[in-house]
This record gives C-alpha cells, sequence and structure tokens, in this order.
C-alpha cells in the first residue's frame, strides 16, 4: 500500500507542478544564468519549491536532490531525485517538449519514477516490478538490433556519423528520451561523460521496467552519481559500448 501511497503523490505532484509552469510559461524570466546555453527561469523555482513542500509535508523524513536547490540528503533510505523544468529551453521557446521528472530511489535504487509532459499529455509511470506505462498503457523497449536502422538521442555529436545518419540530439529533454526508449521510440540515448541525475532519475526505472538497460559509458551498473548514461532497448546495448569504447 505504501508504494501505492508514493506513486499517486508523485502522480498528483508532478500535474500539479505542470500546472504551475503552463501557468508561469508566458512571462517566465531567467533568474540563473549557468552559462552555455543553460539556465533556470523563475518558473524551474516555483515548481521545485511546490515539490519540496509537499514532500517535506507528506514525507518528512525523505531526502530529497533537486536540481536547482540541490543536495538535501540525511540518514534516510528514501531519496526524492527531482528536475522540476526538464527541457527548460524548449520551454522558454515555446517548444512542447519539456517535462516535470519525479523519481523516488529506496538504498540507492530507484523504486519509482514519473515523467509527466503536459502540452503532449503524456504521463510515464514505473514502479518496481510493475512494469512501465504511458496513459495507463503498459509500453515496452522496441526490438532494434541494428544501430544504423534504430533511431538514437545524443548528449555529443562526436560519435554521430559513425553510428549513423539518424543519431542527433533530438529532444532536448532527456526524461522524455528515455521514456521515448521505454515506449520504442528510440533505440538508445547516450551521455558519454558527466552525471545527470535530474534528468536520469525518473526515467531510469521507466527505461528498466519496460525491458531496456542503462549502464556507465563502459558499461558498469548506473547510478545517480556515474560518469556518463547509456540507455537502450538493451539488444543494442553491447554494440553501442563496443562502438563508443573503440572494442569489438
Amino acid at each position: 500500500m505504501q508504494n501505492q501511497n508514493y506513486r499517486n503523490f508523485a502522480i498528483k505532484l508532478a500535474k500539479e507542478s505542470a500546472n504551475i509552469l503552463i501557468r508561469m510559461q508566458k512571462n517566465a524570466k531567467i533568474v540563473n544564468d549557468k552559462g552555455k546555453g543553460d539556465f533556470a527561469l523563475n518558473a524551474d523555482i516555483e515548481s521545485e519549491k511546490h515539490i519540496i513542500r509537499a514532500i517535506k509535508k507528506k514525507f518528512p523524513t525523505h531526502a530529497i536532490l533537486t536540481e536547482e536547490t540541490g543536495d538535501m540528503r540525511g540518514d534516510s533510505a528514501y531519496l526524492w531525485v527531482i528536475d522540476p523544468l526538464e527541457g527548460t529551453l524548449n520551454y522558454a521557446h515555446n517548444v512542447p517538449f519539456w517535462a516535470v521528472n519525479i523519481g523516488l530511489f529506496k538504498n540507492g535504487k530507484p523504486i519509482l519514477g514519473v515523467v509527466f509532459a503536459p502540452v503532449i499529455n503524456e504521463l510515464f509511470v514505473a514502479e518496481k516490478g510493475k512494469g512501465a506505462t504511458l496513459n495507463g498503457k503498459k509500453i515496452k523497449v522496441n526490438n532494434d538490433v541494428q544501430l544504423n536502422k534504430s533511431y538514437h538521442a545524443l548528449s555529443s555529436v562526436k560519435i554521430t556519423t559513425t553510428m549513423s545518419p539518424h543519431v542527433q540530439r533530438v529532444f532536448g529533454c532527456c526524461g522524455l528520451e528515455l521514456c521515448y526508449i521505454a515506449c520504442g521510440r528510440l533505440g538508445s540515448r547516450i551521455k558519454m561523460h558527466g552525471s545527470d541525475p535530474y534528468g536520469y532519475g525518473a526515467g531510469s526505472i521507466i527505461v528498466f521496467e519496460a525491458g531496456g538497460k542503462i549502464t556507465d559509458s563502459l558499461g558498469k551498473q548506473w547510478t545517480l552519481n556515474s560518469d556518463g548514461a547509456i540507455a537502450s532497448n538493451g539488444k543494442l546495448h553491447q554494440k553501442i559500448l563496443n562502438l563508443i569504447n573503440n572494442t569489438s
């Protein structure tokens, strides 16, 4: 019953925060310019504040990790990993591919993920051991086995021409890209270096529960602190690792 409470709470919270973002979108302003095209809007901040307040009220002993406020970890086994507005650049330019990501980890492992993209009305949800859904319907990864016939998303363009003319940084919203692997639209998402717990936190379990796989760029088990993240339908995974690490 407790897991069901987490699920319902996270879905409700994602929808509430999405409503805040929609309401603020027309007049949203940059409040933190991080450089290199990365910035936070007042809308990000308000969405995050709402999420943090709700978690602290409902689950006061739980730890929280958010993109804008940072790390609020204690000694709790439970950690909420939040991106209050993923795809800020898209949001700022009225491109519909943005989402609210809410993930829950227990002892370092994902147990719940919710990714809600309100403009395109897509709600992705996964719970450990219960599969993944899109708007309430079960989803699974595709059966692609050939790299050059699948569709891939990248954080880096360095291996684009090597893999396939179809490889590109497609949506600018990591959480949705992971969900698109989960529902069969993409074959993989490749991040060669760096960690992105906010982008991958909620989406990771959605990929896992849909039959996919995520590792770091060397093929080791993925964690919130991993350097690099390779997410795929599983069938393409070793081929991608071989390619990016120049092995065969």
